[in-house]
């Protein structure tokens, strides 16, 4: 009798084992080809939210960034088509990377900018997102949390792959990507500079928070590191938006 009450009792625990997996969205999966499709959905969504409408100017520079962005992602660990999109939005000063490949950066961003390297940094730690799967990863855990399949793509929303990655992510990104712009021929010192600036920008708004300076140090600090190891003496080359 007790070992039938044993049998049984294993019986339910393996039930409530499987059961828990298939509620944690464990089983969901997707491919390389899945999430170049759920970028491409994404960023469609992404350029009409933003009102996005490319014209002769925005074209240019556009293939300007795609120019920068290609020799950066020439050397990420994941070879994925990552393309390059600038929305003229003064208020979007920053840069986001969506899965398999789509980067946008803000004309608010590009205005902080006077070299080519500061934009490689941006670019490369936009890639380094997408190349150490953190944007796949989003994917795999947003489908989970709907319970959707990777045939569901288009039920994605980019608002969800809009926020940070959080700190330690935050500080690969940036990390790597100088990386590539450095192995790129770029200077770090741009990013350096770009991060400076905008700490500066932080200390003049009454709402920044003492968290996110001590990011912005922290990150100039890891920089500075990789500079100082490099001991490369790269001269910055100037932005050249059309």
């Amino acid at each position: 009798m007790c070992v039938v009450r044993e049998f049984i009792s294993m019986l339910v625990l393996l039930l409530i084992t499987v059961l828990r997996a298939q509620n944690s969205g464990t089983a969901v999966s997707i491919t390389d080809a899945d999430e170049i499709r759920a970028g491409q959905i994404l960023a469609g969504e992404f350029a009409q939210e933003e009102g996005m409408r490319p014209t002769p100017q925005t074209t240019k520079i556009d293939e300007y960034l795609q120019t920068v962005g290609d020799r950066v992602a020439a050397h990420a660990q994941r070879k994925l088509p990552y393309r390059f999109h600038f929305d003229p939005s003064p208020s979007f000063k920053s840069a986001v990377g969506l899965p398999g490949g789509q980067i946008f950066v803000g004309g608010g961003i590009l205005a902080y900018m006077d070299s080519e390297d500061q934009l490689a940094a941006v670019l490369g730690h936009e890639v380094e997102h997408i190349a150490l799967n953190q944007c796949r990863e989003r994917v795999i855990k947003v489908l989970a949390e709907k319970h959707l399949s990777a045939d569901k793509l288009e039920q994605l929303k980019v608002h969800d792959f809009l926020p940070g990655y959080g700190h330690d992510s935050e500080l690969a990104a940036d990390r790597e990507g100088v990386k590539l712009a450095m192995e790129a021929g770029y200077s770090p010192k741009g990013a350096i500079r770009l991060l400076r600036t905008f700490l500066v920008l932080g200390q003049q708004m009454p709402n920044t928070t003492i968290e996110g300076q001590k990011s912005l140090e922290e990150r100039i600090a890891q920089i500075e590191a990789l500079n100082d190891q490099s001991g490369a003496q790269v001269s910055e080359k100037p932005l050249s938006l059309p």
